[in-house]
């Protein structure tokens, strides 16, 4: 019986298919706990604000009419891809410079998101 020794190629190969799967997954419930966190917020506040808020993109198609069946789509979407595009880096300095430009996208959608919503 052979024992399969950790090499370091298949170390790498085991990192390069598991960043993406633990992506998906942390995106997954980070949506979850999201629209758990902007639904009760929502609920006490009687606004849409919170929803503008942790899901900026799906709240500025859902200002558009022909596009709001997507906004929800987008809405399940927009968290996993964010760790999606972060886990692309290939070293920490790359994934945190990724993060930080997600971040700044994101802060920037939800501007305009609210700027909408008041509008």
């Amino acid at each position: 019986m052979q024992i399969l020794k950790m090499t370091p190629e298949y170390k790498s190969n085991l990192l390069r298919i598991l960043h993406p799967l633990l992506a998906l997954l942390i995106g997954t419930l980070l949506t979850a706990v999201g629209f758990l966190f902007a639904g009760f917020a929502s609920s006490a506040c009687n606004c849409s604000r919170p929803i503008a808020i942790a899901f900026p993109f799906a709240a500025i198609l859902w200002s558009l009419q022909r596009w709001e069946s997507v906004g929800g789509v987008l809405m399940a979407f927009q968290f996993p891809a964010y760790g999606l595009l972060v886990a692309l880096g290939k070293t920490r300095r790359q994934r945190t410079r990724f993060a930080l430009i997600l971040l700044a996208v994101h802060a920037m959608a939800v501007i305009l998101g609210l700027l909408i919503y008041r509008s």
